[in-house]
């Protein structure tokens, strides 16, 4: 479900029409986040570092407003909620694109991702883009690499406005982990600010996996 936002009486009217035409709208900020408490938490609970990450992120999501517009035609859409839909690696070493329902409880969205990603298994990778789809985040994980930059292939002159995050491979610094992340959003829609909105969401979570997860 959404509703829409009346773009009239919105304080950030001007700064959407000032990016929304621009040939390429989005921005991007590359950082780290501290997975140390989670990484822990997943070794002692026994559970997947990627669903609890994912979970972790998305739930960060769903709680900054900004992060859930979306452009609709020439309106500016609300979503009540937010779901994630991420590459997974096959065993041919192809990616197929996998969606994962948004849950206010961790442990259904565990199950529910853990029967997900065995169906992929099970039907050896589906590539369904859902382009039609924009209640979502773009997810890519990139376990392989501890990047400190990326960009996005894209497709301009579309209505796209999902926001894209990219999360890779952690690392021991000082005795911590730390996983780099990229977010990259619309700027007609979302600001730094909002961002770093996100951010701290998420590293809340992060810290505190026994009392969110």
């Amino acid at each position: 479900m959404y509703k829409k936002l009346n773009i009239e009486n919105w304080e950030r009217k001007d700064q959407f029409f000032f990016f929304k035409d621009y040939d390429n709208p989005f921005f991007n900020i590359c950082t780290e986040v501290d997975v140390t408490e989670l990484f822990n938490f997943t070794k002692e609970k026994e559970l997947s570092f990627f669903i609890t990450s994912l979970y972790a992120s998305i739930k960060a999501v769903n709680l900054v407003e900004e992060f859930r517009y979306r452009i609709k035609d020439d309106d500016v859409i609300i979503y009540d909620e937010i779901h994630a839909g991420s590459t997974v690696l096959n065993e041919d070493d192809t990616f197929s694109f996998c969606y994962f329902t948004f849950k206010s409880s961790f442990n259904e969205f565990n199950i529910e991702a853990k029967q997900t990603l065995q169906n992929i298994i099970r039907n050896k990778g589906t590539f369904d883009p859902r382009s039609n789809q924009d209640n979502l985040i773009h997810y890519s994980v990139i376990p392989w690499i501890s990047f400190l930059s990326i960009s996005h292939a894209r497709k301009f002159r579309t209505n796209d406005s999902i926001p894209k995050i990219v999360l890779g491979k952690y690392n021991n610094k000082d005795n911590r982990l730390m996983m780099p992340i990229s977010i990259e959003v619309h700027h007609s829609l979302v600001d730094g600010l909002h961002v770093s909105k996100y951010l701290n969401k998420f590293q809340e979570i992060l810290n505190k996996p026994k009392i969110y997860l």
